[in-house]
């Protein structure tokens, strides 16, 4: 099952992720490397809404210390990728210079994640993400959150 997940997750960042590589202009312009942190968040949320069963999977591999999932699953070339973005963003003066460029995938991911995980515990607050004006509005915010949290603040 831990298997099938990280499978279904590889769809989230796989091909857009290779793309962004091959694309110099992304990590050079503020502009384009804002549109890919949207076009990452959306797709990212997007896909949790729609797997809501993968987001508890990371939930319980989380809480058991990701031990089935580090010894199926783990791509040791993944890391270096989101890395090599970030370390080129940051020596184009786009990603902010106190980020530490080795948080930068975990720290989004861990905003998307655990926003839409404590979702349902709010509902009562917010509403329902499977409503689609709440779920534009829950994505928004967590796109300005991150854009916001990430790039260097003379930039937006």
């Amino acid at each position: 099952m831990v298997k099938r997940a990280d499978q279904i997750g590889e769809q989230i960042t796989g091909s857009f992720i290779s793309e962004l590589l091959k694309d110099e202009q992304v990590l050079q312009d503020a502009s384009a490397f804002k549109t890919f942190l949207e076009y990452w968040t959306r797709q990212t949320v997007s896909f949790l809404l729609e797997h809501r069963s993968y987001l508890r999977i990371l939930f319980w591999e989380a809480a058991e210390g990701w031990k089935t999932w580090n010894q199926i699953t783990y791509r040791p070339e993944d890391d270096p990728q989101m890395h090599e973005i970030a370390l080129a963003a940051q020596r184009n003066g786009i990603l902010r210079q106190d980020l530490d460029p080795a948080l930068f995938p975990l720290l989004i991911m861990n905003v998307i994640a655990m926003t839409l995980q404590s979702s349902s515990r709010y509902e009562h607050l917010f509403g329902s993400p499977d409503s689609p004006q709440i779920r534009e509005q829950t994505t928004q915010q967590i796109v300005q959150f991150i854009i916001h949290g990430v790039m260097e603040p003379s930039l937006l």
